[in-house]
């Protein structure tokens, strides 16, 4: 009887717990629906406002697309802005391809400039002795020597062009070439059989005897002057055109030719400033 008396003790604390807690739970539970109701309540009118706001964000963007399209209609129909003033237009810029320089720059003091320097013992005493030594060279020995002078431009091998190279006279025309800044492109001086007997640099072939930069000099006259077309130079954007004149010696006598490539776009530049 005793264990049964204990249960029924502990059945009826376990009731009055629960009489206890029961409550509290419920009014929790109904605080929590109130909390929830109060804040949906105060969020309603923050929600109305931002869904004003975001219709009058579209009303605005609207009225202004309306306002840019009437002012393009209004550009359109004035050919401007809405002042009546032409849209600005940047100038086409010049290439240096389509503005070519007059050869009329390389006029007889020009001409007479570039014999100055010619006109030394290095050009007359290189062509004097080259002359001597190939006066017995043949047309087919000419050929033989340009069919070189053309095969080692592709080699590593250079005997015969780094021979001309290497002569005073090539360091003496690189050295003009240098101390005018980009006015001469390229000088090369020829001998009186037309192959090349100093330069300032590499030329494709040995033997100008059949151009007209020898044709139109050497074989024209001891004072001939040829200047070829000018011809536009894709690689550093400019115009060269050469000059070309025959060589003499003390006398008066032919010994050889040079040719001097001139870039007519830098002499043009140097013309208009006035140096």
């Amino acid at each position: 009887m005793s264990e049964i008396n204990r249960i029924k003790d502990a059945l009826k604390h376990a009731a009055a717990v629960a009489a206890v807690l029961v409550p509290m739970a419920g009014a929790a539970a109904l605080a929590e629906d109130q909390a929830e109701e109060g804040l949906a309540q105060a969020l309603q009118p923050a929600e109305g406002a931002a869904e004003e706001a975001a219709a009058g964000s579209e009303t605005d963007a609207e009225d202004t697309l309306a306002d840019g399209m009437l002012a393009d209609e209004l550009l359109d129909e004035e050919g401007g802005d809405v002042f009546g003033a032409a849209p600005a237009q940047c100038p086409p810029v010049a290439s240096v391809q389509e503005e070519v320089p007059s050869t009329d720059l390389l006029d007889t003091a020009f001409v007479d400039n570039l014999k100055t320097w010619l006109d030394v013992p290095v050009v007359r005493l290189t062509l004097e002795s080259r002359n001597e030594a190939n006066a017995s060279l043949g047309q087919s020995d000419i050929d033989a020597l340009d069919k070189q002078w053309r095969a080692e431009t592709q080699s590593d091998d250079q005997p015969l062009i780094t021979a001309v190279l290497n002569s005073p006279l090539s360091t003496y025309l690189l050295r003009v070439q240098a101390g005018q800044l980009g006015l001469y492109s390229e000088i090369f001086v020829i001998d009186a059989k037309g192959l090349n007997a100093g330069q300032s640099s590499v030329t494709s072939d040995y033997w100008q005897g059949d151009e007209a930069k020898f044709q139109k000099t050497y074989d024209a006259g001891p004072s001939a002057v040829f200047i070829d077309e000018a011809e536009y130079h894709e690689a550093t954007d400019t115009w060269r055109a050469q000059v070309n004149v025959t060589l003499t010696d003390d006398g008066g006598d032919r010994i050889g030719a040079a040719t001097i490539e001139v870039n007519l776009t830098e002499l043009a530049r140097r013309s208009k400033a006035g140096i």
